[in-house]
């Protein structure tokens, strides 16, 4: 019987119920062991015999893959995966897997919705009206989205469905992306920008949708930070690294920069004392960017399609090392 570990530092916070990977793993001549991220020595015990590991938010190592004798599968059950030593689980014969289409529209709809509380200077208003005050001056200024530039960082499945969602508003829409050929931005009707200096300077919003590589690490840094616009407004839902948050605290502080928008953050749950999550002009939601109930049943699903296809000896659908087949 194979068995299935599945481990994650948010883990037991999204599932707490196992009952529908438990059920999937008996159809297919399994079995589940969950296993809390933070227990290394039982983590270890149980990947020595284990077929396929898990992942969400948690580093799967080389160190950690060389553990597993058995191993078939890494499944990084989330949309990014730079969780997992690629390299390590190819040499090792081990096919890495992502979840890249479960919860695409979800994101796109927050990062549309921490743009606008933002821009609108929601979190401040509502202080101000919890305590009676009632002067909208407190929150100038406030500008139309109309004729607004949204500057989009990543152009794949999410920064691609914000693109309409912006236009609904109004926004003019420009995104950078390297990779992608000129006619994906022409489908779009969304301008090309090619040089990231040149999308930091001309947006008024800038939202982030890059996966986090060598190459997006601190993508946005104080020196990225300084090229912005002072009136403009950074919303990120993708990867905390890509960001250095204390050059965005101390922008906005300095009146820089007008506000950001935070779903993801280095550390998770950050310190009630984060001087992030006291400032007026910054919104930080606990990572929730991904959920719907439609999303987290397509989660659980497409993660067991996934693995019952490894497993019944087919090939992957997401598979992210196709050179181990």
């Amino acid at each position: 019987m194979d068995k299935i570990v599945v481990t994650s530092r948010r883990f037991f916070m999204k599932f707490p119920k196992l009952e529908y990977f438990e059920n999937r793993a008996k159809e297919i001549g399994a079995t589940i062991v969950p296993v809390r991220a933070e227990d290394e020595k039982t983590l270890m015990n149980e990947l020595n015999d284990a077929s396929v590991v898990v992942v969400i938010g948690r580093q799967i190592d080389r160190r950690i893959i060389e553990s597993m004798k058995k191993g078939k599968m890494i499944l990084a059950m989330q949309v990014g995966y730079d969780c997992v030593d690629i390299e390590a689980a190819t040499q090792h014969g081990m096919v890495v897997s992502n979840v890249p289409v479960y919860c695409t529209d979800e994101v796109a709809n927050h990062a549309i919705a921490l743009l606008l509380a933002v821009s609108r200077k929601i979190k401040l208003l509502i202080k101000e009206t919890s305590q009676a005050k009632w002067d909208y001056n407190v929150a100038k200024p406030i500008y139309n989205f109309k004729n607004r530039v949204l500057g989009i960082i990543g152009l794949g499945r999410i920064g691609r469905a914000l693109v309409p969602k912006a236009k609904g508003f109004g926004m003019n829409v420009q995104a950078y992306d390297p990779y992608l050929h000129d006619d994906i931005f022409n489908f779009l009707e969304v301008k090309r920008v090619y040089d990231l200096d040149d999308i930091l300077k001309t947006s008024d919003y800038l939202s982030i949708h890059a996966p986090l590589t060598h190459e997006t690490f601190r993508m946005i840094d104080e020196n990225a930070v300084g090229m912005m616009k002072k009136d403009s407004v950074l919303i990120n839902t993708a990867r905390s690294r890509i960001v250095d948050y204390n050059a965005i605290l101390k922008a906005i502080n300095e009146g820089r920069l007008a506000g950001a928008g935070i779903d993801v953050m280095d550390v998770e749950p950050p310190d009630k004392d984060d001087p992030i999550l006291n400032n007026d002009r910054i919104i930080v939601t606990p990572h929730i960017a991904w959920y719907s109930e439609e999303s987290l049943k397509n989660l659980m699903e497409y993660s067991m399609d996934e693995i019952e296809r490894v497993l019944k000896g087919r090939r992957p659908r997401w598979i992210l090392n196709p050179e181990v087949l």
